[in-house]
């Protein structure tokens, strides 16, 4: 294929396989560009994965972290055609100079690079410019890896990125391979290594959510159905300079209710602290519903404009009785989906916990965070998570 990017310069690309679990390959310096990663990109697309990777446009300069400005805007790029084709969450695999600009790509996203971006391998990341002072800015699962005495990067570089990483200490891993294994994608012929960064890309993507921030208070946002995570993108990032870490997903084929509470397990045994769910339409049936089953308790629910029924017939109202945390719900009187005559039945299953909000017009789920409503229904979500 050919990739456009932005400023109109192309660059060549290949694609393997097809589907939402993604992965591209950001390759390293040198003749190879692309091809070098044709045979572990095959492999990948064997066990089901969605797989793109192309050629680097141009080189940074001495001041700029890999390939630079050029190179991150190309991983964006190459990025937005796997999204189009269909991938839904992707992991970023760069070698060399090819890792430093993965992990400077995934640095910016919360500036709208690199969106949708779940996690990161970096083999033997070199060329590492500024990168290391801006690592506290990275916080997606994350897995490096260098050969004792590269003649490119030093092991001590190495830790000290990996130290500056923001990433929680049980979502990332530093490996340091014996001395001779090689550099960038060489590190793949050792096979018991190779199959460490393949089950770490699968487990990645079989999870099917984002993680942004490393705050110990967590916010799990649940889009409505006819949204997926990347609707949450601006008020993610609200919230992460809020101080939260935040979790966006897509539900996928499995029951929402369930891969909402295995999400909050999986994020409780990454990192220990309170968890907020927040949701919009269905997402916000989603969040009550499984609030009533999720122990430990999560702390607090938010609802955009939740309904009464959740798809197959879950009477949602049933598992409201149960909540024993905090629930704000924000809807808006001329709601056309039934959500304000919705949040004066749970307002009445849960009295002394629950707390409504409505805003006048139409707005339904996140439409309630934009507009005129916007900032009114921001700053009631800020007060009620700060509150508990």
């Amino acid at each position: 294929m050919t990739l456009t990017a932005a400023d109109g310069s192309s660059f060549a690309g290949l694609e393997f396989g097809a589907g939402p679990k993604g992965v591209l390959l950001v390759p390293e310096a040198g003749r190879q560009g692309k091809c070098g990663w044709v045979s572990y990109a095959a492999e990948l697309a064997a066990k089901g994965l969605h797989v793109i990777t192309f050629d680097m446009p141009s080189y940074g300069t001495d001041s700029t972290p890999g390939f630079g400005d050029a190179g991150v805007h190309a991983i964006d790029t190459a990025l937005g055609e796997l999204r189009s084709q269909g991938a839904t969450t992707v992991v970023l695999v760069g070698a060399s100079a090819g890792a430093t600009t993965a992990l400077a790509a995934v640095e910016s996203q919360v500036a709208g690079s690199a969106p949708g971006v779940t996690s990161v391998v970096a083999l033997s990341a070199d060329e590492l410019g500024d990168l290391p002072s801006k690592a506290s800015a990275i916080h997606v699962p994350t897995l490096l890896a260098v050969a004792d005495g590269d003649r490119y990067v030093s092991t001590t570089d190495e830790r000290k990125l990996f130290d500056a990483l923001a990433t929680p200490p049980a979502i990332k891993t530093l490996d340091v391979l014996p001395a001779g294994t090689g550099h960038g994608w060489d590190l793949l012929s050792d096979q018991a290594f190779k199959d460490k960064v393949t089950t770490f890309i699968t487990t990645q993507l079989a999870t099917g959510y984002t993680v942004w921030g490393a705050d110990p208070r967590t916010v799990v946002l649940s889009n409505q159905s006819d949204e997926d995570q990347d609707t949450w993108q601006q008020y993610a990032d609200h919230l992460v300079a809020e101080g939260y870490r935040v979790a966006m997903w897509d539900y996928g084929t499995r029951d929402p209710v369930s891969a909402l509470s295995d999400l909050v397990k999986a994020l409780r045994a990454q990192q220990a602290g309170p968890v907020f769910l927040i949701g919009a339409s269905k997402g916000g049936k989603t969040s009550l519903v499984a609030a009533a089953g999720i122990t430990p308790p999560v702390t607090a629910v938010v609802t955009l404009s939740a309904e009464t029924e959740l798809a197959s017939g879950i009477d949602v109202s049933t598992y409201v009785k149960r909540l024993t945390c905090p629930v704000l719900l924000l809807t808006a009187d001329q709601d056309g989906y039934g959500s304000a005559s919705a949040a004066k039945t749970f307002q009445a299953d849960l009295p002394t916990l629950a707390h409504t909000t409505t805003y006048p017009g139409s707005g339904h789920g996140t439409a309630l965070l934009s507009g005129a409503n916007g900032p009114k229904a921001i700053a009631d979500i800020d007060a009620f998570l700060k509150a508990h």
